[in-house]
């Protein structure tokens, strides 16, 4: 993926089933034509997948490997997963649950395999420079090449809300760190200061209140609190490998 204009999130509203497909695939196809090559199908909403859902699912994700992307599904129930599971997909489809483990603590004494931090310049045309970065950096660790797209895609919204809220006097700070068990990845602002308890739920308007939903189901856990060191926000996402 050379540019990253070509990402589309899309959220059925019901199960993905023969009454739904219809509207779907003319959804798919004409992102696709578009020029998108990542599409992210976000299952807050869906409890089943009927087989022709899986046929529709299975031949855009084809489709898109083949024009070098992906589809990703994303937000999970069990139950879907048990049903991709029973029909031998979960492998073939990328997919990540809504309901994940809790993340083991680190360590104190565990120190990281390397680290490294970008000062990140103004200007929101820079947004495409620090995700290919951090791509570049994953793919020294073992991860496969959805889960690095993942990773990268939260990211972006980390560095979107940053560069929303950080004035352009101090802009903000990206560290990624890894460890044998995880990589670590904070952004720190200097806006006025955001926190959201694990357990909450983001308010969400026609535009803003959806990164957060999708850092949380890209990566294994995501920590938003005020700074303690100065005044702003630190975004904290977790991935583990």
């Amino acid at each position: 993926m050379n540019e990253w204009n070509d990402i589309s999130v899309i959220a059925p509203t019901r199960d993905i089933d023969l009454s739904t497909v219809p509207a779907l695939r003319t959804q798919v196809d004409a992102l696709i034509e578009s020029g998108v090559r990542r599409i992210i199908v976000n299952c807050q909403n869906v409890t089943f997948i009927d087989s022709t859902g899986l046929a529709f699912l299975l031949t855009r994700a084809r489709t898109l490997l083949e024009r070098g992307g992906m589809l990703s599904l994303v937000g999970a129930s069990s139950e879907v997963i048990r049903f991709l599971q029973i029909a031998r997909l979960i492998d073939v489809l990328h997919v990540s649950a809504i309901d994940k483990p809790p993340v083991p603590v680190l360590s104190p004494d565990v120190p990281p395999l390397w680290s490294k931090s970008f000062a990140i310049r103004s200007g929101v045309e820079n947004l495409g420079y620090y995700r290919h970065r951090v791509v570049e950096l994953l793919g020294t660790l073992p991860l496969s090449r959805d889960d690095c797209f993942d990773v990268a895609l939260a990211v972006g919204e980390a560095l979107s809300n940053a560069y929303d809220h950080a004035c352009d006097a101090c802009g903000c700070v990206m560290t990624v760190e890894a460890f044998p068990d995880r990589v670590v990845i904070e952004v720190n602002d200097c806006g006025s200061g955001y926190e959201i308890a694990a357990d909450e739920e983001p308010v969400e308007s026609r535009e803003r209140g959806r990164g957060i939903r999708l850092m949380r189901m890209l990566v294994d856990n995501v920590d938003v609190r005020r700074r303690s060191d100065a005044q702003g926000t630190q975004v904290r996402l977790i991935k583990l490998l």
